[in-house]
């Protein structure tokens, strides 16, 4: 957190001395010098922390109040949040992606689907859309579900057995 409020301040400093108008990703403000990693740096402000759903922390409730909130998972377990806030949110995702390799083979590939559920009732899935908004309620729990992970020990290649590697799902919940 250190670091990100670093970089914000020194944006700031950045933006107060440089008195020469110049194009780029904000005319007349350079902030690395480069174009490309002027975005990548914006791009990593942007994106709030995500809380990650593991084996050992998928018990926790998490809590969904007012703003933006993200949650992400390499592993197929469910998570739980509660909302705090009635209202509209807006949803997006990012699938995750399994990726399972073995040397002289080609790699197989699987998306990571997740939905939210509210008991039995599907209330967004990645697998309808990677954007939407829906209406949650104060005190209610809903739960994120993974879908798409396979167990890597049922594959081989040629006789020889895979690797697994497994991109994260990110799920942004904002407030509206």
């Amino acid at each position: 957190m250190r670091k990100i409020s670093f970089i914000f301040l020194s944006f700031i400093l950045c933006l107060q001395c440089n008195q020469k108008e110049e194009e780029g990703l904000i005319p007349g403000q350079k902030i690395t010098g480069n174009a490309l990693s002027d975005a990548i740096l914006f791009l990593a402000l942007s994106n709030s922390p995500c809380h990650f759903i593991t084996n050992e922390n998928a018990s926790q409730v998490i809590s969904l109040g007012d703003g933006s909130f993200s949650v992400c998972s390499s592993q197929q377990v469910n998570g739980s949040l509660q909302v705090k806030v009635t209202g509209n949110y807006e949803v997006t995702a990012n699938l995750g992606r399994q990726t399972l390799t073995s040397s002289n083979c080609s790699s197989t590939r699987f998306d990571v689907h997740v939905a939210l559920k509210e008991d039995t009732v599907e209330r967004f899935s990645t697998k309808n859309g990677l954007n939407e908004t829906i209406s949650l309620s104060e005190g209610k729990t809903y739960s994120l579900e993974p879908s798409g992970m396979v167990d890597p020990s049922l594959y081989q290649c040629q006789g020889r057995a895979v690797s697994s590697s497994v991109s994260a799902y990110r799920v942004n919940f904002r407030k509206l």
